[in-house]
């Protein structure tokens, strides 16, 4: 939190150890968003000397002490990184928060009250949260008291430039404020992020597992190929992942499974495997005649005092690849015949069984 909340001294103890101030330009925070090569959970870039000096020019300039939440007013969140923002205006200053912090965030949950009066959570439409958002999701806090992303946009508000050269807490809260309690988040747990079916220990009960596990496998079954414990891992991860999520990870295995599955090769694939094993059996029966045209060659070359026996050499090898090409169609002409339709003995019993009459009718 603050510099004089209950963790600061957390907070004194690893900045030593943290050192991972990060000061970008706008436009190299929307690159690295566009980009995706930025580690957002391994934000080391350090502070040039030019930049670090640059900063104390701008008119915003404060450090932020990163925390995500479950839910508003969370005492355990955990805590994310040390971000170093200055910007010589307002909204440059908030777009690089909002660019540092949406990886953090997840999908909104809102409140639908039914006729009843009682309110159930669900999640929001749109799936990802925007930078118009923002404002949903962020809290910052200085000392004891918490201010808003709205309050910090009033038009003559002065709050930002009184933070100048200070720490400050950011809270991330991962759902939304809407989560406004430990109770709330608790609903929330039960409604969309815990598995339906649960056992004691809150994972997904087996038989609901082994029911996924068979309906992956007949939806893939055309394409992948998994061992039976690979199909019920999978199905694991996807009942034990939050409900907005689930229907997606059923497209493809998750990233850490994706060993144990392999891709299944169709009927087609196999044959022309088949075919191309053939031809290379055949190809190889040449090997050993180019060789040795090429010892010939090499003869040849090496002296014309043998040019004798060298064209006798290669007059040979010539008339055993004559020979070879002879036998070759000879044996593919045998293949063709042995295929030609032939009548079985079925047919040869019919045969029999039909007897001539004499056409009386025409006489």
């Amino acid at each position: 939190m603050a510099s004089n909340s209950p963790f600061k001294d957390f907070h004194q103890s690893t900045e030593a150890v943290e050192e991972c101030l990060i000061d970008y330009d706008l436009e190299e925070l929307e690159e690295l968003e566009d980009s995706g090569e930025h580690d957002w959970q391994q934000q080391t870039l350090r502070v040039e000397t030019n930049m670090a000096t640059d900063k104390h020019h701008d008119l915003f300039f404060c450090t932020f002490l990163v925390y995500k939440r479950q839910f508003k007013g969370q005492s355990s969140g955990t805590y994310v990184a040390r971000w170093e923002i200055s910007a010589g205006s307002k909204r440059e200053f908030i777009r690089k928060i909002w660019l540092l912090s949406e990886e953090y965030l997840a999908r909104e949950v809102v409140f639908v009250t039914s006729a009843d009066g009682t309110s159930c959570p669900s999640w929001s439409s749109s799936e990802k949260p925007v930078e118009d958002e923002f404002h949903k999701f962020a809290l910052f806090q200085s000392g004891r008291r918490n201010y808003t992303l709205d309050k910090l946009n009033e038009e003559k508000s002065n709050i930002l430039q009184s933070w100048r050269g200070k720490d400050i807490s950011l809270f991330l809260h991962i759902y939304s404020l809407s989560v406004s309690s430990r109770s709330v988040w608790n609903s929330v747990k039960d409604v969309l992020i815990d598995p339906e079916e649960k056992d004691r220990s809150g994972a997904a009960m087996t038989h609901a597992v082994f029911e996924l596990a068979d309906e992956l496998r007949a939806f893939h079954c055309n394409n992948m190929d998994g061992h039976g414990m690979a199909w019920s891992f999978w199905a694991n991860t996807v009942l034990n992942a939050p409900a907005h999520l689930r229907e997606t990870m059923k497209d493809h295995p998750p990233q850490h499974l994706a060993h144990l599955f392999r891709a299944k090769e169709g009927m087609r694939v196999e044959a022309m495997r088949r075919e191309l094993h053939v031809v290379h059996s055949v190809n190889n029966s040449f090997h050993e005649e180019i060789a040795g045209i090429r010892q010939v060659y090499n003869v040849l070359e090496a002296g014309f005092q043998s040019v004798g026996a060298t064209m006798e050499m290669l007059k040979q090898r010539i008339e055993a690849l004559e020979i070879r090409d002879k036998l070759s169609e000879s044996l593919i002409s045998a293949m063709e015949t042995s295929v030609n339709v032939q009548e079985d003995l079925q047919g040869k019993t019919l045969s029999l069984e039909i007897t001539d009459v004499d056409d009386t009718d025409h006489m």
